[in-house]
C-alpha cells in the first residue's frame, strides 16, 4: 500500500490558538513547510536554511529573520539533522492508519465477489439495475463489440 496520502488534516481552533500570534508571512511559510513534510516520505524537513527558504517561498535573508518563530513548532532531531513537528506524525500515523484499514476492509468486502469490479460496483451502487449478459459475453449495456486490427484493414481494402 502507498503511505502517499493527497489530504493533510488541519485542526483550525487549534492551528489558530497555536499560531495567533504569527505575521501573515510567517503562516504561509509555516503552513508551506507543514505541507512540504507531509509530503516527505520522512514527514520531516532536512536542516538546511537554503532548502527551507524555497519551500518556504522567502529569500535567504528574510528566512533568517524569521526562522526562530516559524521553527520554534518544530523539533530538530540532531542524529539525522531533520526538523519533525510532533502533530504533524501524529496526524500522519493516524491517517496512515485509517488508509490501511479502510484498504483491509474493501479487499475482504470484495475478496469473495466473482463479479468483476465494474459490475460489482454497479451493482453496489444501484440494486435495481440489472445486467444481462448476451452469450458473447458483451453486456446489454455495453453496444456492439469493437472491430480488430485486422477487420478495420480488411474493410478498408475492401472499397478500394
Amino acid at each position: 500500500m502507498s503511505k502517499r496520502l493527497p489530504y493533510m488534516p488541519l485542526w483550525v481552533d487549534d492551528y489558530q490558538r497555536d499560531t495567533r500570534h504569527l505575521t501573515t508571512e510567517e503562516h504561509g511559510a509555516y503552513l508551506l513547510l507543514l505541507m512540504a513534510a507531509w509530503a516527505s516520505p520522512t514527514n520531516s524537513l532536512p536542516d538546511d536554511d537554503d532548502m527551507l527558504a524555497r519551500v518556504a517561498g522567502v529569500s535567504l535573508a528574510r528566512w533568517r529573520k524569521m526562522k526562530a518563530i516559524v521553527m520554534a513548532f518544530w523539533s530538530l532531531d540532531g542524529r539525522s539533522k531533520r526538523w519533525a513537528q510532533k502533530r504533524l506524525k501524529k496526524e500522519r500515523r493516524l491517517a496512515v492508519d485509517r488508509k490501511a484499514k479502510a484498504s483491509n476492509a474493501a479487499a475482504s468486502r470484495w475478496k469473495d465477489k466473482k463479479k468483476d469490479d465494474a459490475q460489482a460496483m454497479l451493482g453496489q451502487c444501484h440494486p435495481s439495475i440489472t445486467i444481462k449478459e448476451k452469450p458473447n459475453g458483451f453486456s446489454q449495456r455495453a453496444g456492439a463489440p469493437k472491430k480488430s486490427r485486422k477487420q478495420k484493414i480488411e474493410e478498408a481494402f475492401a472499397d478500394a
